[in-house]
């Protein structure tokens, strides 16, 4: 009798440590945690099948606001997801890469070198920008790796263990409510509809002398941050020792006075890019060949509108194509489906997009539940 008792405490107490457990996975998954355009992101790039993306492209915000994923597969056949978020850091692209290799094995992987060419190292140390990648990582030895090596000792537990951090999340209800259904709804759904992208139904204006148009003949260079030159370094010894194809692509900005030096910082990561024996891709010289229109095709001085992304990925994806021999990926009758998908309502995204930009309607887009509810009754038929 008493062994029969024991045995039935024994099991609620395990189911009862089960159930907590459970609710704090939940909790922590879904409630009580920063949930934003960036967690949906990566969510939706963990969803995708090993080994079914041919090109990965990594950086920060001017990845996942300069091309589309879904129209390139429409005009090229490849498929590609941007693991981006905003503001990276350099030794978050580090991270970043090895997860990349990790869980896929893209036959190319792009990378925007924006988080190496800062004049100081305060991005590095500013925490929603480091928590915007490494928060969305699952538990493995390279978010391990990360947090050993660049968070305090007694910040550490919060990385491992978010909910310490966010536990008092539950005072900003409802408003995290739209992005946690967005999630658990990618989750049942298990892939991502817009692969990424987001944008910004605005076109910038500006009195701002844009100075752009000196970039193509500018051959200055400046030396980079030491410690930010240091990572970069560690990042291309990274892909020569995996043997990695890769090509660094610096993203077409608004550049001025003030940002100027950038520009120059640009140039000098180009001739260390290239003494690693990789490519280095300045689109900020081909304004022209991409057709970029400065009254028309950016949202503000860093990020291209929708307009400036179909002019992005019509160019960037034919470089991909023929420089880089990408072509059109072997997928399944399912994967298939899932890429026709997102390039049909990557259309409708576009025509969403055009007629608020017509209307003067300033709204931000990006894979959620408003966003997607919204684009349904537009065509999904090719717009170009």
């Amino acid at each position: 009798m008493k062994k029969k008792l024991y045995i039935t405490r024994v099991v609620k107490i395990t189911c009862f440590l089960l159930a907590v457990i459970i609710s704090l996975s939940l909790l922590q998954t879904y409630f009580l945690r920063r949930l934003d355009h960036n967690s949906i992101r990566l969510n939706g790039y963990y969803h995708e099948k090993e080994e079914s993306i041919d090109v990965v492209l990594l950086g920060a915000s001017e990845i996942y606001t300069s091309f589309s994923a879904g129209l390139a597969y429409n005009k090229y056949g490849f498929t590609s997801y941007p693991f981006a978020t905003e503001s990276i850091t350099a030794a978050g692209t580090i991270t970043a890469l090895k997860e990349i290799v990790r869980t896929q094995n893209p036959k190319l992987i792009l990378i925007e070198p924006n988080a190496f060419l800062y004049s100081n190292t305060k991005n590095e140390e500013k925490e929603p920008h480091i928590r915007k990648l490494i928060d969305n990582i699952p538990l493995n030895s390279n978010k391990i790796e990360y947090i050993n090596n660049n968070v305090e000792p007694d910040e550490k537990l919060e990385y491992y263990v978010p909910l310490i951090k966010y536990h008092g999340m539950w005072r900003d209800y409802p408003e995290p409510a739209r992005r946690v259904v967005s999630t658990i709804l990618q989750d049942i759904r298990g892939r991502s509809i817009l692969k990424g992208y987001r944008t910004t139904t605005d076109i910038y204006n500006s009195d701002v002398k844009k100075i752009n148009k000196r970039i193509g003949s500018e051959t200055g260079v400046l030396p980079l941050n030491q410690e930010l030159e240091r990572k970069l370094r560690e990042l291309l010894t990274y892909c020569v020792e995996q043997d990695l194809n890769v090509v660094f692509v610096r993203m077409p900005h608004m550049v001025y006075n003030k940002t100027y030096d950038r520009v120059k910082r640009s140039n000098r990561a180009e001739q260390i890019v290239n003494g690693y024996g990789f490519d280095y891709l300045n689109l900020e010289r081909s304004w022209d060949k991409i057709g970029i229109d400065i009254k028309t095709d950016y949202y503000n001085l860093d990020h291209l509108n929708i307009y400036g992304t179909v002019k992005m990925t019509n160019y960037l994806g034919n470089i991909i194509q023929n420089d880089y021999g990408i072509g059109k990926s072997e997928l399944s009758d399912s994967q298939k489906e899932n890429w026709e998908s997102a390039a049909k309502s990557f259309n409708q995204l576009y025509r969403y997009c055009d007629e608020l930009i017509k209307k003067d309607e300033r709204i931000q887009l990006e894979e959620d539940i408003n966003t997607l509810s919204a684009i349904k009754k537009y065509s999904s038929e090719d717009f170009w």
